[in-house]
């Protein structure tokens, strides 16, 4: 698609009179160079080993100019690989905080063990991810403190928001799907939601 045709697409898109309301694509198309704040929920099926790059696709609806809340949905099947693959995005991120750029490679590559792992289906769990945290915020799985106030959507998943059953949910979408098979949800607020006059 020409750079023009999808500068147009984006513009009706993000036309705020305009009946669009969903803008499917894959995180790797849309993940550099739009702008779509016409959008305030953003659906991830497919983690990326990067963490950089699904950090450029969340970054599209949540910029300058957005009004609305945001939403980011994370859709991982507890034990699944995709599961896995976000785990280690979350360890590259949380190496990333305390690594000197010179080490930066040493946890590059996978250990046998760790390569074993990502085929062990836990389903003895309603998120393996949680688990893996060891969550200090939690009792039986239940949230008790609540994340500090200086966590955003761009800190560390631990620092979220979370819990294994939908009370609390303030997203009325994920609450009302939540019956469908959710087991586990980590959600945090992208800002605070401007009033539009």
């Amino acid at each position: 698609m020409s750079i023009k045709k999808r500068a147009k697409i984006v513009e009706k898109f993000n036309d705020p009179c305009g009946g669009d309301f969903i803008f499917m694509l894959s995180s790797k198309a849309g993940g550099c160079g739009l702008n779509l704040i016409g959008a305030n929920r953003l659906v991830m099926f497919d983690p990326d080993w990067n963490p950089a790059n699904d950090e450029q696709a969340m970054a599209r609806v949540w910029r300058d100019g957005q009004k609305k809340n945001c939403y980011i949905y994370r859709l991982l099947a507890t034990g699944s690989i995709e599961e896995k693959i976000f785990q280690r995005q979350a360890h590259k991120k949380a190496l990333s905080s305390c690594v000197v750029d010179y080490e930066e490679d040493v946890q590059r590559h996978f250990s046998v063990s760790e390569l074993r792992e990502l085929f062990i289906l836990n389903t003895n769990t309603a998120s393996d991810t949680h688990d893996k945290f060891r969550c200090r915020r939690c009792l039986n799985g239940i949230q008790m403190q609540p994340p500090p106030e200086s966590a955003d959507c761009t800190s560390d998943l631990s620092l979220w928001h979370h819990c294994q059953n939908k009370k609390g949910l303030q997203d009325r979408v994920i609450y009302q799907c939540w019956p469908a098979g959710i087991s586990f949800v980590f959600h945090q607020r992208s800002h605070e939601q401007k009033t539009i006059p």
